[in-house]
């Protein structure tokens, strides 16, 4: 969708929710409704401490469950928030007056049928540098497709009586599995790039011993790296077993129809799929990593959409006994989560194999899976792209191996995940015993439009990025002779999927609560919140992952987040009226606050240019707070400046966030922005003006340059918009100030990194127990050792390594080695705070 298409719709919405204002029994009560504008009466009503009690309320009044056998409530019906597909868990927290989850499914409240939401056909591949694949496979009723919620048995009719008593054994059962999957041991050991690899290898170790080649020793060190090389191929070994695929699927639909209300998938993405997988053409899924539970979805899913199971690469934090032989048999292998040792020199015989290991995957037509960002998301966004296994599929296209490979960009999301944590058996144990007791809620697939290598690679070099070179972080890659393509492919990706991943009701309502009701909220104001963020969502073409109304979703995400959020009770008088509203309030402490903020992350990058444009704006009226104080109206600015300030926000942040595709410019991405926030009446723009520079003035020449000049509004409601934006970054930004701000620790001596990364971790949760800050969530360590890496490439600090000791030593680049250097530094950072 186009930028002016995307204007016209956010102003739309805008228009909606200003010019007609808030319902009328949200202004009941308010003064003056014949003269105030309706903007101010929508501001009356989206502050009032008072409003009328919502549709959730009065529904969840007038609910009377009805009984099944067995004393539980069960509606019949659609059984999933999406679509139907498992049972649902008991509501928790939520007050006894509300009906429990699978009663509102029995109402009909969260049936699929009534599309509540338009929902976005969102994963198109791109227009610029995939122009033939985006007219591939994609046809214009896909977006009308609906969703298939693989969850959903359907019995036939006639359905036999073993169909009937055992209705997902007989599912698994049934589902074709024609498709043939191949062991490549040997196909791998008698390759030509394995035994040249070999004979090097060989060389290097007989120069290192100092030996002569064609002597006794060489033949015991040949065998020994030959036995090296079978042990690398049986460590990759994999297959896929039909018979343990359906027992596999029996078990699943049990185990998922507990943890999940729905897994829903679009019937128009698994069409795109399934006919690019009948071109003959290998496939490449890349899709986002947030859950352990990530690849059984996958495999589930697809197994049950009848397509043909992939090989995924899988983490050697995995392999531990019994777990691993699970793994193995679905037709995962295992690699290592750094390909060289700790000495930093580089193993290529281990490179090797695994190249040429997943080369014959392609060359026998299988279809590939691995996780674009290497391991689990920690914050809930999708992370920097790890490029290593992507080289491999450019290297075998570009080398001639295959003729092409279709990638396959594919997002999975929950409506709860799980916090990561280092896997050994007793937390896998520990783990999979959680994950059996803790319901995710609602899960969602998501699968891109398959695109070509072969034409991303014809058509590389043809963008016009100035700041990839600056944003995008190194990745390491199995091969790097093509470092640059492999990294803006790999950005790509990362860019598809964040642009893919869908905003679950349990990510709205997390935002909301951490960003502007973090001592809680009445449940009506919450649902018009709710309501104006998901229209908001829409208008960016950004997908929603609930197919019901605005109060269903903010009921369902409530009971999601039971342990994390309290729902208080309604106070009703004798005569039934209701004497005090329902009351949503977040839980922010230690560490369940964790919980909240990656729910609410999520919600995030559909606003990540305006929140870094929101907290730019607020460092130039902080620069001008005593004009601020004395007037209100507006503050006329240079664009080009704004630009700037806003360009070393995302210099700052590169290390957590995707910004833009590399077909785009930053710049270009952030005049994007500031056309959003020109819509939302953040910004005004104005004219060019010519204006002279001031080392001109005594030249008799004319020359001039032309700059735009902007006009930021100062108006409650823009400001109460810049605050939304801004809290958006404020509590990363925050860490980041913090980690600045203890750089005058390194003053005296250096300190091994990790230990600075503790000493940090502890200031910031001193800081929180004090008081001195709102956001518990900035006392989180994986930040913090970004803004080190940040700090490190940026030439603050230096690190090195000290004779006799383990680790590596940071300290103060000169320039920086003072008080006031590191205030200073310290300082441009506070000033982007709220």
């Amino acid at each position: 969708m186009d930028d002016e298409d995307t204007r016209r719709r956010i102003n739309d919405v805008f228009s909606k929710w200003e010019n007609n204002g808030p319902s009328a029994a949200a202004l009941e009560g308010a003064r003056n409704v014949s003269v105030a504008p309706r903007s101010e009466l929508w501001d009356q009503a989206y502050d009032a401490s008072e409003v009328s009690a919502s549709r959730v309320e009065r529904r969840m009044r007038q609910a009377r469950p009805r009984k099944r056998r067995g004393g539980r409530n069960d509606g019949g019906g659609s059984r999933g928030f999406g679509g139907g597909g498992g049972p649902a868990s008991t509501l928790g927290t939520l007050p006894p007056f509300a009906p429990s989850f699978s009663f509102a499914t029995g109402l009909g409240l969260l049936n699929s049928s009534r599309h509540e939401v338009d929902h976005q056909f969102c994963g198109r591949c791109c227009a610029d540098c995939t122009p033939v694949s985006r007219g591939k496979f994609y046809t214009d009723d896909m977006p009308s497709s609906g969703f298939k919620n693989v969850l959903n048995v359907r019995q036939a009719r006639n359905a036999s009586a073993v169909c009937q008593l055992c209705p997902f054994a007989y599912h698994s059962y049934a589902r074709s599995s024609s498709y043939s999957y191949s062991t490549l041991q040997k196909e791998v050991l008698s390759s030509n790039r394995v035994k040249a690899c070999i004979e090097e290898v060989v060389k290097e170790e007989m120069g290192v011993r100092g030996a002569e080649v064609a002597t006794p020793e060489e033949g015991s060190v040949r065998q020994s790296v030959s036995s090296r090389a079978t042990s690398v191929v049986s460590g990759l070994y994999s297959c896929v077993r039909t018979l343990g695929i359906r027992v596999q699927s029996w078990l699943l639909y049990h185990v998922f129809s507990h943890l999940m209300t729905s897994l829903d998938v679009r019937y128009g993405q698994l069409k795109m799929l399934r006919e690019a997988s009948r071109e003959g053409i290998p496939i490449v899924i890349v899709p986002t990593h947030r859950s352990h539970l990530d690849s059984l979805v996958m495999l589930f899913m697809m197994f049950n959409s009848e397509l043909k199971l992939p090989r995924i690469a899988a983490g050697d934090n995995l392999n531990i006994p019994i777990l691993a032989s699970v793994i193995r048999n679905h037709g995962s292998f295992f690699i290592r989560r750094r390909l060289d040792p700790d000495g930093g020199k580089k193993d290529t015989l281990y490179r090797s194999v695994l190249q040429e290991y997943m080369e014959q995957f392609l060359k026998k037509n299988e279809t590939l899976m691995f996780y674009i960002e290497g391991g689990r998301s920690r914050s809930g966004m999708v992370g920097l792209p790890k490029a290593g296994l992507l080289s491999v599929v450019v290297d075998a296209v570009i080398d001639g191996v295959v003729p092409d490979v279709y990638l396959v960009p594919a997002s999975i999301a929950y409506d709860r995940g799980h916090p990561k944590k280092p896997e050994t058996l007793r937390s896998a144990i520990s783990g999979l015993w959680r994950m059996l007791t803790t319901s995710v809620g609602q899960a969602r697939v998501d699968l891109g439009q398959p695109f070509s290598v072969n034409e991303y690679i014809r058509g590389h070099g043809k963008g016009s990025d100035t700041d990839m070179s600056r944003i995008m972080s190194r990745t390491d890659s199995v091969s790097t002779d093509h470092r640059g393509l492999v990294q803006s492919l790999a950005h790509h990706v990362s860019f598809s999927c964040q642009k893919l991943s869908p905003v679950m009701s349990t990510h709205i309502l997390a935002c909301l609560l951490v960003t502007r009701f973090r001592h809680g909220v009445e449940l009506s104001k919450l649902v018009q919140c709710f309501k104006w963020l998901q229209a908001c969502l829409l208008a960016r073409d950004w997908d929603v992952g609930y197919n019901c109304s605005a109060e269903e979703a903010v009921l369902h995400a409530c009971q999601v987040m039971s342990d994390v959020v309290v729902v208080s009770d309604v106070d009703v008088n004798a005569a039934g009226e209701v004497v005090e509203e329902v009351q949503v309030t977040p839980l922010l402490t230690l560490p369940k606050v964790f919980l909240l903020t990656t729910s609410a992350s999520q919600v995030l990058p559909a606003f990540l240019m305006e929140a870094v444009l929101a907290c730019s704006v607020h460092s130039m009226i902080y620069s001008n707070r005593d004009y601020i104080e004395n007037v209100t109206g507006e503050l006329t600015i240079v664009e080009s400046e704004l630009l700037d300030i806003a360009k070393e926000v995302c210099n700052l942040l590169r290390k957590e966030f995707v910004f833009h595709a590399p077909c785009q410019s930053l710049t270009e991405a952030l005049r994007s922005g500031v056309s959003l926030l020109e819509v939302e009446k953040v910004l005004a723009s104005g004219q060019a003006m010519r204006v002279r520079p001031e080392t001109d003035l005594w030249d008799e020449e004319e020359t001039y340059t032309y700059v735009t000049k902007m006009k930021i509004l100062l108006s409650a409601l823009s400001r109460q918009r810049l605050k939304f934006l801004q809290s958006l970054l404020c509590p990363l930004l925050e860490i980041y100030w913090v980690t600045a701000r203890l750089l005058c620790l390194l003053l005296d001596e250096p300190k091994e990194e990790s230990e600075f990364v503790a000493e940090v971790l502890k200031f910031a949760s001193q800081r929180f127990e004090r008081g001195l800050t709102k956001y518990s969530e900035t006392v989180a360590i994986n930040p913090i050792r970004n803004a080190v890496k940040v700090f490190l490439a940026d030439g603050v600090l230096t690190s090195e390594e000290v004779a006799g000791k383990t680790g590596q030593y940071l300290s103060l680049a000169d320039e920086y080695c003072s008080h006031g250097a590191v205030d200073d530094f310290a300082c441009t950072i506070n000033d982007l705070i709220l």
